[in-house]
């Protein structure tokens, strides 16, 4: 039973942190000399918990620019990991990169690289010539799939959504990726809310997001239910992201920004 459920966990850390929490993973049109609310050298940390249980940590840094494919980009990195104490059970050491264009429009590319027993080395390359994404794994290739423009994987969408102006009642549609399967995450900005988290009290926006297209424990879930409070700030930092399903909640809290 423990075993299954670390299963599950390490199904969240992924389902929330990629694909599932692409809906707050948002993208937003680029204009004249918009000051970006991120920079070099940025470090996000989360607690994650399974209900009540600790079970690890995922962390998100703004890393130099570097190049790919002759062009300049930002360099985003992701790094999941369990506690010591579920590493008895199911370790968990996982690294997720994104890279985008300097006008912060598309991502260039993905990676991910999971480690335990589910290994996988994933890159995700965007050929915006032809608007494709084309997903490999350990060398192994998937057919590249169509693409619209100003789409992002899901590391790179997570900074992107912090460059959007939210009002109460406003209706966001973004599209998604992670290589395999694209789609239009739709949300919706429900209210102003103050919340605490262990690192503050924070005045923020509450986002809802549609969850209908997720898989896995979202469908065999009643009335499964996610949950986003976003710092109502210029810099729209994610403070706490909440998932329930079928057996209970996962809890993404932020510990600090540096």
């Amino acid at each position: 039973m423990q075993k299954q459920c670390i299963r599950i966990s390490r199904a969240y850390f992924f389902i929330i942190i990629l694909t599932g929490a692409s809906f707050f993973f948002t993208f937003f049109s680029y204009a004249g000399e918009k000051v970006l609310p991120f920079f070099i050298g940025e470090e996000i940390k989360y607690t994650v918990s399974w209900e009540m249980i600790k079970a690890g940590e995922a962390n998100f840094k703004v890393l130099p620019f570097t190049t790919i494919d002759g062009e300049k980009a930002y360099h985003f990195l992701l790094d999941v990991k369990s506690n010591r104490h579920i590493d008895l059970l199911y370790k968990i050491r996982d690294r997720l990169e994104g890279f985008t264009d300097l006008a912060f429009t598309r991502s260039l590319l993905h990676k991910k690289k999971q480690s335990g027993k589910d290994k996988r080395e994933v890159i995700v390359h965007f050929d915006w010539e032809k608007k494709t994404a084309a997903y490999s794994n350990f060398g192994e290739k998937r057919d590249p799939i169509k693409i619209p423009l100003k789409t992002f994987g899901p590391v790179s969408a997570f900074y992107k959504m912090r460059t959007l102006d939210f009002k109460a009642d406003q209706n966001l549609s973004f599209p998604v990726t992670d290589g395999k399967k694209y789609f239009m995450q739709k949300a919706r900005v429900i209210k102003k809310e103050k919340i605490t988290v262990p690192s503050g009290t924070f005045d923020t926006y509450l986002l809802v997001p549609q969850i209908n297209h997720f898989s896995g424990v979202f469908k065999k879930s009643e009335n499964p239910t996610v949950k986003l409070w976003v710092t109502a700030d210029d810099r729209k930092i994610p403070v706490r992201i909440k998932v329930k399903v079928f057996i209970g909640s996962v809890i993404f809290d932020l510990v600090s920004v540096n």
